[in-house]
C-alpha cells in the first residue's frame, strides 16, 4: 500500500529531526505569524493609502512670486456627535501617513481638480482654501481691454521687422532646402553619367564579340547554302534518262 500523502511542507527537512516535536512546532508557529504580519502590513498599508485620498497643494509667496511650497496628502477624521469633521494633514510617504500630523484643517470647499485641494498661506501663517479666478471675467468686469486692433497690427509688423533684422535666420537654415535639392540632383546626374560610361564600355566589349558571332553566322549560312545547291543539282542529274 503507497504511503499517504503528507501534507506537512517541513516533513523532509532534517532539521525538524534535531530539534523534536516541540520545535517543529514553534518554527511553524513562527512561519505562520511572519506571514501573517507581512499579510497585516500589506493591509494595513493599502488601507491607509485608501484612506488618505485628499491632495493638498499649499502655495505661499515666495520673492514676491506665487510659489507652491508643498504637496501633502489628507483624510477625513470624525470630529464630535454632530457629523462633523476634519482634515488630518500629513507629509507624502506610506510610512509618514500614518505617523505625521503637519496639521489639522477643516473639509475644504473650493475643489480645484479631482481630489484636489489648494492652499494659500497667509503672512500670519494660516491656511486659506483658494481656487483660480476666470481672468477673462474680471477683465470684462474691470472694462479693460489689453489688446487693440492697432497694437495688434503693430505688434505683427515688429515682429516681422524683427524677424527680418535681428532674428534673421542663419545660411544653413535659409538654404538648406536649395542645397539639399542641387545635391539630389548632382548625386543622379552623376549616376547617369556612370550608368552611360558603364554602358559604353559594355559596348566596346560586345562589338568583338557581335562581329564574330556575325561572321560565324556568314561561314555557315554560306557552306549550307553551298551544300543545298550541290544536292539539289545531284538530285536533278540523277533523274535524267539517257537517250538509247
Amino acid at each position: 500500500m503507497a504511503n499517504p500523502v503528507s501534507i506537512n511542507p517541513l516533513a523532509n527537512i532534517n532539521i525538524l529531526d534535531s530539534i523534536g516535536t516541540f520545535g517543529s512546532i514553534a518554527l511553524v508557529i513562527g512561519i505562520a505569524i511572519v506571514i501573517m504580519v507581512l499579510l497585516a502590513g500589506f493591509l494595513f498599508l493599502m488601507i491607509i493609502r485608501k484612506q488618505y485620498w485628499i491632495n493638498i497643494h499649499v502655495f505661499r509667496l515666495i520673492g514676491n512670486i506665487p510659489t507652491r511650497v508643498a504637496t501633502y496628502k489628507a483624510k477625513e477624521v470624525p470630529f464630535g456627535l454632530a457629523g462633523d469633521k476634519l482634515w488630518r494633514v500629513a507629509p507624502q510617504g506610506m510610512f509618514s501617513l500614518p505617523f505625521k500630523i503637519i496639521k489639522w484643517l477643516p473639509v475644504g470647499k473650493i475643489q480645484s481638480a479631482p481630489r484636489e485641494w489648494w492652499y494659500w498661506i497667509r503672512s500670519d501663517g494660516e491656511w486659506i482654501n483658494f481656487d483660480l479666478q476666470d481672468i477673462d471675467e474680471i477683465s470684462k468686469k474691470a472694462g479693460v481691454r489689453f489688446v487693440q486692433e492697432d497694437m495688434r497690427l503693430q505688434r505683427l509688423a515688429t515682429e516681422r521687422l524683427l524677424e527680418q533684422r535681428l532674428m534673421d535666420k542663419s545660411f544653413w537654415e535659409k538654404w538648406k532646402d536649395t542645397i539639399m535639392l542641387i545635391i539630389f540632383f548632382l548625386v543622379i546626374a552623376v549616376c547617369m553619367v556612370l550608368l552611360f560610361y558603364q554602358w559604353g564600355k559594355l559596348l566596346d566589349k560586345t562589338l568583338p564579340l557581335v562581329e564574330a558571332i556575325t561572321k560565324s553566322l556568314n561561314i555557315v549560312t554560306n557552306t549550307c547554302g553551298q551544300e543545298f545547291m550541290n544536292r539539289t543539282s545531284q538530285a536533278g542529274a540523277s533523274g535524267l534518262v539517257p537517250v538509247g
